[in-house]
């Protein structure tokens, strides 16, 4: 199980920090939410929710710095379970957390199924 999780957490770390492409998958419930966020909120909060919502003529990253921030969060628990002995239900909530939080951002979705079908199988 440990190997899994090192490998799992390897590939989310890669994927939200290093990974960079010119191509974006949006949803219009993104566009509203970030259009929502520019209107209501100040730029310092909309700066760190903002991501790109359109393909690039150079390679970036799709992942806002929230989303940056937030995954340490899943890396450490998918460290710590190997060690802490938690309820199975504890799993399955982790990943609903995951999920919901994941689809305000396409592209977060997109890299994280692998993580989902591993969790999940």
């Amino acid at each position: 199980m440990l190997l899994i999780s090192l490998i799992e957490i390897i590939y989310i770390y890669y994927m939200f920090h290093i990974f960079e492409t010119k191509f974006t998958i949006t949803s219009p419930w993104e566009k509203f939410q970030l259009n929502y966020l520019n209107e209501t909120v100040s730029e310092r909060i909309y700066s760190y929710f903002k991501h790109p919502i359109q393909n690039s003529s150079f390679a970036e990253s799709k992942i806002c710095q929230f989303g940056k921030k937030i995954i340490y969060l899943l890396l450490i628990y998918l460290l710590l379970r190997n060690f802490i002995i938690l309820p199975k239900e504890f799993n399955y909530i982790v990943l609903i957390i995951t999920l919901v939080l994941s689809i305000s951002n396409l592209n977060a979705f997109l890299y994280l199924i692998p993580y989902f079908i591993f969790e999940i199988l």
